[in-house]
């Protein structure tokens, strides 16, 4: 499925691949608008220094001439691997949706899997645009290099303790993000992107596993009835607007997902990570949808 966006020139894609492939066609012109927005991006939602950003990045070129970089994007990788797995999932007690849930995220992993060339699959794509999110980076290796040096665990005589120090500093920024600044900036990140639903499904995921906490006990019925609030969200987009459709997921959850917990009773808005967890499951019940038709 391929979904014009006539205002714009912004399409979206069928899968990761098409995002990387549209990635290796970009030029250095639009390299360097991509940066500046990124930085912008990042200043902007978090606080963070845009001089200390751009420290950051001349530094990355030091350690690549160093020839350092493969080792610390080889930790990184490591690190979020085993930060993925102890992700806390959505409490959905015994009913059927807990599996759906699960197997929403395990097919994505799979699809993600799929090679783009020797050097690269989807996931590790998937995970560079995450990283360039977070950390205010265009490039992959820059990207994934910071990945490396936020997540690695820093032994004492680092030489590379600063720059960890830094990364860090930028990661803990985010999460004193509010929800609204937060989304919205997510929101912004996909439509400048034109992200595939695949892509995003991922990026979903990295943020449930990154910014875990406040967590919610939530009733089958009422997961079943928040991911249908994102899947209609976007199902009305398509066809009535200029902006890519599933960017508008993003812009409904900075509005906020009001939930009960089955437990305490207490009404509130989800937090970050179960938001993410049900756009997850609205994301790929389009997905395979958008699969069945064709």
């Amino acid at each position: 499925m391929r979904t014009p966006m006539p205002a714009n020139g912004h399409e979206e894609h069928t899968s990761t691949v098409d995002d990387h492939g549209e990635d290796r066609r970009k030029n250095a012109q639009d390299l360097e608008r991509e940066q500046c927005a990124s930085m912008r991006r990042v200043t902007e939602a978090t606080g963070a220094s845009t001089h200390e950003l751009q420290q950051l990045m001349q530094r990355l070129l030091d350690i690549d001439r160093s020839g350092s970089s493969a080792g610390i994007v080889a930790q990184g990788h490591i690190a979020a691997d085993r930060m993925q797995s102890g992700m806390q999932a959505l409490d959905l007690g015994d009913g059927h949706l807990a599996e759906q849930h699960g197997d929403a995220a395990q097919s994505i992993d799979f699809w993600l899997l799929e090679p783009l060339d020797p050097a690269h699959d989807k996931k590790w794509y998937a995970r560079w645009k995450f990283w360039s999110f977070i950390l205010g980076v265009s490039g992959s290796e820059a990207a994934l290099t910071l990945q490396g040096l936020a997540l690695r665990p820093t032994e004492p005589g680092d030489t590379h303790a600063d720059l960890v120090a830094k990364a860090r500093k930028v990661l803990e920024a985010w999460r004193r993000t509010s929800e609204p600044l937060f989304w919205a900036a997510v929101e912004c990140y996909v439509r400048q992107q034109s992200f595939s639903l695949e892509t995003q499904a991922y990026l979903m995921h990295c943020i449930a596993a990154m910014f875990a906490g406040d967590p919610m006990k939530l009733s089958n019925a009422q997961s079943e009835q928040l991911a249908g609030v994102l899947t209609d969200t976007y199902c009305d987009a398509l066809g009535t607007s200029a902006s890519m459709p599933s960017a508008d997921i993003y812009r409904r959850l900075s509005q906020g997902l009001e939930a009960t917990d089955r437990e305490t009773g207490l009404t509130r808005n989800l937090g970050r990570s179960d938001a993410a967890q049900i756009a997850i499951t609205a994301l790929f019940s389009v997905i395979e949808g958008s699969r069945s038709r064709y």
